[in-house]
């Protein structure tokens, strides 16, 4: 094991002697940190293999003033492979500094693999935090230096990492491959949003725009276990720049994230129980002119491939209007995206605004009781599937439907403010509904339509409970095939 204070030379400087420390670890030789250090320009560690570095929690920071660019970084890592990093700070120190969207990140890693970092933080980033990429063009080991795959990191691990107070996001995956980020924190990453074009995430999955490159050039990649919060912009972040495909997020917690928990455009995504806290629709820029905010979770324009599987939205505020739903889907996103296990703690009143062809929303149980807006869920798409659904304390109106061949069945529906003249369920806009099985309760008597439904519907065997108006079910033309439909009577419930 090997330290800084072995490689002191009369005269030296602090950056001088950090660096012909990093020079003698690789091939077996381990180094640790045995104090904070602050440096001029960055540190490199090149072309190395089979070592540890241990910060003992030490810090490495970018000096006052320290200039920014290409050599600002804290730690540059280039084609090194089958090492780990372990208990680091690297401070980027940018309240004095000029931050900036340029290659001054934090910590970079360049052509690596197999490697790991365990407890590791990117902080105060004067542009991101971490960023992992294959290195640019002219510098890969294809011909005339260009970027193959090869070059892509792989098989690279971050554990317990950090990477908080960057100006642009915490961690840009720009080329990586099957890799895994395990716990840690992503979070508080602000400040581009007001001055450009962001994204400002946690973690942002984008690959530059180059498609003279390889394409794919970011897969297999899986996330668990991880908090999002305080981000100006997404939580996360997943492009479909070039290909971005094969990406698990399982059991992550996204708090206080301002445009977005998720907002996700990849192929093959999984969103497996993520957890959304105090989300709102309020503003995540002052720049005029940004792109709009839309969901929780969005689901944006040619997204490919995506399941979402149970998840929970807490202290979220939709706003005044249909807008800023807890999920969007993009009607331009790809056919047969499924949404399952939604859970509320009844403090949204938007859940789902699905516009993609043959989304399935379904088994889940969605509390409702402090909603104050209709149309919880709306389906513009074509073909969509609404099934197994349990909705507690319904405002006025649970689903709108509006495309072709929407498939509504076996859903419990139980609705606590009703209005005469509205519906619980609207197809009046559908064509050929197919609604069959299911049950809407009103909490108490109420004169309100159950369901308007569209042309050439077939409606079969649903039960309404406490719905006293004439016509419960109200068809825009003769439908398709209407039958066993009933209807009970419940007594009011008594207060207290």
């Amino acid at each position: 094991m090997i330290r800084p204070d072995a490689f002191h030379q009369p005269g030296d400087t602090v950056l001088q002697r950090l660096q012909r420390f990093l020079d003698a670890i690789g091939n077996g030789v381990d180094g640790e940190l045995d104090a904070d250090y602050v440096v001029p320009s960055q540190l490199v560690l090149a072309s190395k293999a089979n070592f540890t570095l241990h910060g003992n929690g030490h810090r490495i920071k970018l000096a006052d003033s320290a200039a920014t660019g290409w050599g600002g970084s804290a730690l540059y890592i280039v084609r090194c492979s089958d090492f780990r990093i372990v208990d680091l700070y690297c401070d980027g120190n940018r309240d004095r500094r000029l931050a900036a969207e340029d290659a001054a990140h934090v910590v970079v890693v360049d052509k690596c693999h197999r490697w790991t970092f365990n407890n590791v933080h990117a902080v105060n980033g004067t542009c991101d935090g971490f960023l992992v990429y294959a290195g640019s063009d002219g510098n890969g080991t294809g011909p005339n230096g260009a970027v193959t795959p090869a070059d892509f990191p792989s098989r690279w691990r971050l554990e317990n990492c950090t990477a908080l107070g960057n100006f642009r996001q915490g961690l840009s995956i720009v080329e990586g491959v099957d890799a895994s980020i395990d716990g840690g924190r992503y979070g508080l990453n602000s400040g581009l949003w007001d001055s450009g074009n962001g994204p400002c995430a946690g973690i942002d999955l984008e690959p530059d725009d180059l498609p003279g490159r390889p394409g794919d050039r970011i897969r297999d990649i899986r996330l668990r276990n991880i908090l999002f919060d305080g981000n100006q912009g997404p939580g996360l972040l997943i492009t479909r720049v070039n290909g971005v495909r094969n990406i698990e997020v399982a059991d992550c917690v996204f708090d206080g994230n301002k445009k977005a928990a998720i907002e996700s455009f990849g192929d093959e995504v999984s969103i497996i129980r993520p957890r959304i806290r105090n989300w709102s629709h309020e503003p995540y820029t002052r720049r005029a002119g940004a792109p709009a905010k839309r969901g929780a979770i969005d689901i944006g324009y040619l997204a490919g491939p995506t399941t979402i599987v149970d998840p929970a939205f807490e202290l979220v505020n939709n706003g005044a209007s249909d807008d800023h739903p807890c999920i969007y889907v993009h009607g331009g996103a790809a056919s047969g995206i499924t949404i399952s296990g939604i859970r509320s703690d009844g403090n949204a009143s938007s859940i789902c605004g699905a516009h993609a062809p043959r989304i399935q929303v379904s088994h889940s149980v969605v509390d409702l009781r402090s909603a104050v807006r209709p149309n919880a869920f709306v389906f513009l798409g074509d073909y969509p599937v609404f099934e197994q659904m349990m909705l507690l304390g319904v405002y006025e109106c649970a689903a709108y439907f509006g495309g072709q061949g929407p498939r509504i069945e076996d859903n419990k529906i139980y609705v606590r403010t009703a209005r005469p003249l509205g519906f619980v369920i609207s197809a009046w806009d559908a064509t050929a509904p197919e609604i069959r099985r299911n049950t809407i309760q009103f909490d108490a008597p109420a004169a309100s339509t159950a369901m308007a439904i569209g042309r050439n519907a077939t409606v079969v065997d649903n039960r309404i409970v406490n719905g006293i108006g004439d016509r419960l079910f109200e068809f825009s033309g003769p439908p398709r095939l209407s039958s066993g439909n009933s209807r009970a009577a419940k007594s009011a419930r008594k207060p207290g």
